[in-house]
């Protein structure tokens, strides 16, 4: 087989005038760049940050939103956590249920992660992310709202619902019928 491959480039009509017109390779440029440059030990760091390079879910944050998210979760407030939100929407590797994930884990208390299962146990339907930013907002406050309805009305406690109500759709026959999209 390896011989086949050779035969194949050899096969290519003038490869170095192909080879010369072919793009800069900018995928992941700042990541693969530092990979590429890495000249001190792996870490556990380095390591996840090769997969997410594969993977091509690599983030793109800003110091400044790095610093807001630990002004919030210092001290709760609205208007730093919706500009946190709109913030992380707006950066590359992040739709609704990354950002919903950092949130999450920015405080518990007032955000959980809007998951397919757990939405499916509230609503009894699959989630649809929308495609517009303000639409995504909008859902996932509603879905906050009534996560905690949920959570009072059956004395569920609210920075754990996401993995209760996670298992409890995976564990039951609730939602049998509805197929996750992976």
């Amino acid at each position: 087989m390896e011989n086949d491959e050779i035969k194949n480039i050899k096969n290519l009509e003038n490869i170095q005038d192909l080879l010369n017109e072919l793009p800069e390779f900018k995928y992941q440029k700042g990541l693969t760049d530092k990979l590429d440059n890495k000249k001190n030990d792996f870490t556990y760091e380095t390591i996840l940050e090769i997969v997410l390079w594969k993977t091509n879910r690599f983030p793109e944050i800003d110091e400044d939103l790095i610093v807001k998210i630990n002004e919030l979760r210092k001290e709760y407030d609205e208007g730093l956590s919706n500009h946190i939100l709109t913030k992380l929407l707006d950066s590359k590797g992040f739709d609704l249920p990354m950002a919903s994930t950092f949130l999450r884990f920015i405080d518990s208390d007032y955000f959980q992660i809007i998951d397919q299962r757990v939405y499916r146990i509230l609503y009894g339907e699959n989630l649809k992310i929308p495609f517009s930013k303000p639409k995504k907002i909008e859902l996932y406050k509603k879905y906050l709202i009534d996560l905690k309805k949920a959570c009072i009305t059956y004395n569920i406690p609210f920075s754990k619902s996401d993995r209760i109500l996670y298992l409890l759709d995976k564990h039951s026959q609730v939602n049998k019928s509805l197929k996750i999209k992976y």
